[in-house]
């Protein structure tokens, strides 16, 4: 299942504990490069854009436009055309959110 990355809301700041989905920039289907900005996140202080941390296909939206949801809280997958549903449902199943430490931006 290595060729399957997550899709997370990022923590941006030391206080930020959640942020609202504006919107998906990125369609299902679609091929996404690192540094491709993929969908919008708001917080209570800003509004941005999340960039790809990996390439890959967006294969699945798992929350969409208008839901608030904690830091690192798993949003969409990324996986190769080829991957199959089956890896892809037991991945999310199998997923662990990052620890404090990890994935901050």
């Amino acid at each position: 299942m290595s060729n399957i990355k997550p899709v997370i809301i990022p923590k941006w700041g030391l206080t930020m504990e959640e942020g609202t989905i504006s919107e998906w920039l990125v369609d299902v289907g679609t091929p996404v490069t690192v540094g491709m900005e993929i969908l919008n996140i708001e917080t209570d202080k800003l509004t941005n854009a999340v960039e790809a941390a990996d390439a890959g296909v967006l294969r699945r939206i798992l929350h969409g436009g208008g839901e608030t949801l904690p830091v690192k809280t798993l949003i969409g997958i990324l996986a190769d055309a080829d991957t199959s549903e089956a890896e892809i449902d037991a991945f999310i199943v199998s997923w662990v959110p990052p620890s404090a430490d990890e994935v901050d931006e």
